[in-house]
């Protein structure tokens, strides 16, 4: 990033997040090194993480400024429409539908002992929801189906232990499941279930909270992240 940007404009519906990726010298900007802000916090406001959530109609132009240089910046402009009743959210709080329905879905199977590959587990207690999770696994989410991608690696190059770090949840042990193409909770955790590696993370003790993000768009349609973690 350098000198004065602006990038082109992004189209949001409420309710809707989008996830702002800046690199500085040809690498992506480590936490610290950006100072976001927006121009109506009412309508689109963001995180110091470059994460944007379209709260009301209306327009806003988000900024990320480089902190040791704030002359030097690059604009995000932001348009803000109505939700669409034809599509479900793009992203959802633990009391929206697709969120709290995939925590719902992810507790009830810890509930129950079960062989994931050839570990047995037994029964083990609920995931809590935590909405610093959430913030990791929507953004990369709706990075995926922004950039038409499918990997844990953000395009920048970020892990997923990065990305719940930048969103400011201190962990000790952090996990993250991601799933393309399940149109439903239902099908994405019962697909996780399916699969040893993913099951594994579902029903591990040591994994006290979750965190999910769902997004339409790319080539799958549908974009899942869980993003597990301990503090």
């Amino acid at each position: 990033m350098t000198g004065l940007t602006t990038a082109t404009p992004t189209t949001l519906s409420v309710g809707q997040t989008r996830q702002f990726n800046v690199t500085i010298s040809g690498r992506p900007a480590q936490p610290g090194q950006l100072k976001w802000t927006t121009t109506n916090g009412s309508v689109a406001p963001v995180t110091q993480t470059g994460l944007v959530t379209a709260k009301a109609t209306g327009s806003a132009t988000v900024r990320a400024a480089l902190a040791s240089n704030i002359s030097a910046y690059i604009e995000f402009p932001v348009v803000v429409q109505a939700t669409s009743t034809t599509l479900p959210p793009t992203g959802t709080a633990p009391g929206g539908t697709f969120a709290q329905r995939v925590l719902d879905l992810t507790n009830a199977a810890r509930a129950q002992a079960r062989t994931c590959g050839t570990t047995s587990y037994a029964a083990t207690t609920a995931l809590t929801y935590n909405t610093a999770l959430e913030q990791a696994a929507q953004g990369h989410a709706t990075d995926m189906a922004t950039r038409n991608y499918f990997s844990h690696t953000s395009q920048d190059g970020r892990t997923f232990d990065q990305r719940i770090t930048a969103a400011g949840y201190t962990w000790t042990r952090i996990a993250e499941n991601i799933a393309a193409g399940q149109s439903t909770p239902e099908s994405v955790v019962a697909g996780w279930l399916t699969s040893a590696g993913h099951c594994a993370n579902i029903m591990n003790p040591a994994l006290k909270e979750l965190g999910v993000g769902y997004a339409q768009g790319g080539s799958y349609g549908h974009y899942w992240v869980q993003d597990f973690g301990t503090r």
